[in-house]
């Protein structure tokens, strides 16, 4: 992790450093996505990135509670921080929080707070978390044991 930071930091091409920032969000131990996640609003990521990478953070297996829980305690900074757009392309990652209590809370959260995206983008972020919620509860178990017979077959 810190070898990646210093890199994104150093980065030579802006094609390196967004590799190596994008890299800081597929990390998987909880304090180092932790990290990743408070330089998103203490100015370490710039606002046009920070965003992207909760965003990114939302739909990585390891930190996609981790991440939706700091987005919810965060929203109100992240409102007045980030620019619109990046905003609206943060909420995309909903679509990672595949399982029905996840969804239920994100319906919850952004319902009570009457969240309002622009245009349809919200609708159609929780229309793709349900589909694939319900294709998680439908194929997860299918998927499941295929994949573990192709690892072990």
């Amino acid at each position: 992790y810190e070898e990646f930071s210093e890199r994104y930091r150093t980065a030579a091409t802006p094609q390196e450093e967004r590799r190596y920032l994008f890299s800081l969000a597929a990390f998987s131990h909880a304090p180092l996505l932790d990290r990743t996640l408070a330089r998103t609003l203490n100015g370490e990521i710039r606002m046009q990135d920070a965003p992207f990478i909760v965003g990114s953070l939302l739909t990585n297996v390891y930190g996609r509670e981790q991440a939706w829980e700091f987005v919810k305690a965060n929203w109100d900074q992240m409102d007045k921080l980030f620019p619109k757009q990046g905003l609206r392309r943060m909420c995309g990652g909903i679509v990672g929080l595949t399982t029905p209590e996840l969804e239920q809370d994100v319906q919850k959260f952004f319902h009570s707070r009457k969240i309002d995206l622009g245009g349809k983008v919200l609708d159609q972020y929780l229309e793709q978390l349900r589909v694939a919620v319900s294709f998680r509860e439908r194929e997860g178990d299918t998927l499941q044991r295929t994949l573990c017979s192709s690892l072990h077959g």
